[in-house]
């Protein structure tokens, strides 16, 4: 099954972090959202990947080309002005010949995806939503379904509701439709072709997961996201390598940096925009083995951690860190 990843929005209630990089590249622990979901397809065995670019295009091809180094093939589907989350798939309509599995660029969860279209096929269904119970569903698309799990009704965003079953922004779609409902233009899943097919009787079901799901378009959901992978609240496979666990050695050691410069030295560390820095801590794998976090320590600078299976890789690991620093906010000088 081809695989279509939404990436084209501007992200702007995540400024200031979408500023110079579109939303699906904001980092989690040094890695952008975007190659999370690249690693979850990969790991279910989806390989054959569309990305949908139009704010800062380049920046998304330029990291992941042809997808080779990840694994996967990639294609873009690069959008002349902003078409909303359906009208690049509608404008390009003539490449999907099957089924399609369509991911939001700005979701970060470890869903079982092959369950999902599983479901879908047995349901003989034309689109299948997937849902997830959330306690607060102000500002997504509140669903309810039939005992079945078929789709009876579908609320974008409404200011009173009832339920609290809301749309993921994941869906499998039988790719007829984008003939059978051509929009030219904008074109929103959500506003247009769900209450399209649902005046239409079409088939259109629910996927209801427990799955950990965050819809990553607020920097309150930002922070969230982090925390939760640090935490081990996200667990799966393609996120093993971030963990601090089962490294027996550790050294702490303490960098001196001016406040003026932190956030520009932290910017750099994280090659993303200076605000990043505010959120206090960024982690690094080691090639070799090995994990660095870098914690901003608000009165002095940075408290580094480098943990590792030996003691003396775990001092050189906080010592190759703490002269990075070091010799960036040298740097920093230029710029003042």
């Amino acid at each position: 099954m081809k695989a279509v990843i939404l990436a084209g929005g501007e992200g702007r209630r995540l400024r200031p972090y979408t500023l110079t990089v579109p939303k699906p590249m904001v980092p989690i622990l040094n890695k952008p959202l975007l190659e999370y979901t690249i690693d979850l397809l990969k790991s279910q065995g989806i390989r054959d990947i569309v990305i949908t670019t139009c704010y800062k295009a380049d920046t998304i091809r330029s990291h992941f080309k042809d997808g080779s180094r990840h694994g996967v093939s990639i294609s873009y589907l690069e959008e002349p002005f902003p078409l909303g989350t359906a009208g690049g798939l509608f404008r390009a309509r003539v490449r999907f010949k099957e089924p399609i599995l369509v991911m939001s660029g700005d979701a970060f969860t470890d869903l079982k995806l092959q369950d999902v279209i599983s479901y879908h096929f047995r349901k003989k269904a034309r689109m299948t939503l997937v849902t997830k119970e959330v306690s607060n569903p102000a500002g997504y698309g509140v669903c309810h379904t039939d005992s079945m799990g078929r789709l009876i009704e579908f609320r974008e965003k409404p200011e009173n509701w009832i339920g609290d079953e809301v749309n993921t922004g994941i869906y499998v779609l039988d790719p007829i439709l984008l003939d059978e409902y051509h929009r030219e233009g904008k074109v929103d899943f959500s506003s247009d072709l769900i209450p399209d097919l649902l005046s239409s009787n079409e088939r259109v079901f629910a996927y209801r997961t427990n799955a950990y799901w965050r819809d990553i378009g607020s920097p309150d959901q930002y922070k969230h996201a982090r925390e939760d992978v640090m935490a081990g609240t996200i667990a799966a496979p393609f996120l093993s390598d971030l963990s601090m666990k089962g490294e027996p050695y550790m050294t702490r050691i303490r960098v001196s940096c001016p406040k003026r410069k932190k956030p520009i030295v932290f910017a750099k560390l994280m090659e993303t925009v200076p605000a990043f820095w505010s959120s206090g801590e960024m982690v690094f794998r080691d090639q070799g083995g090995g994990r660095t976090k870098i914690i901003n320590d608000p009165e002095r600078g940075f408290i580094i951690y480098s943990k590792a299976q030996r003691k003396q890789q775990s001092k050189k690991l906080a010592e190759y860190y703490g002269e990075k620093i070091k010799n960036m906010a040298k740097g920093v000088e230029a710029y003042e």
